[in-house]
């Protein structure tokens, strides 16, 4: 990897690179699913080129994946997340305050 990498760039790589990995996705299909070139995802796998939002954006739904998944920071825990949330979501008032109060004294 190139060695002026920042620690910015290498989440983005090492992200889509689990996500691809997930989705048993090689460098030549994802590449053909975003119309680039595989050497375009090795020249990103390496460090040496920033892929543009828009492309990593097509990389990450290539991957079976979301942007907010992409992007959560515990991302192997990030569905079983979603699903609280989701749940919490739909609750009243009340019985969020009574969650909330649940997972305080659960600590």
């Amino acid at each position: 990897m190139n060695k002026s990498v920042t620690p910015e760039r290498k989440f983005l790589i090492d992200r889509l690179g689990m996500l691809r990995a997930r989705a048993g996705l090689s460098a030549r299909e994802l590449s053909g699913q975003i119309g680039k070139s595989k050497a375009y995802i090795a020249k990103f796998d390496n460090g040496d080129l920033a892929m543009p939002s828009e492309v990593l954006l097509d990389a990450i739904q290539a991957c079976g994946s979301t942007p907010e998944e992409f992007f959560f920071e515990d991302i192997d825990n990030y569905k079983e997340a979603k699903e609280l949330f989701d749940i919490y979501k739909a609750l009243s008032p009340e019985n969020k305050a009574r969650v909330i109060d649940l997972m305080k004294n659960l600590k």
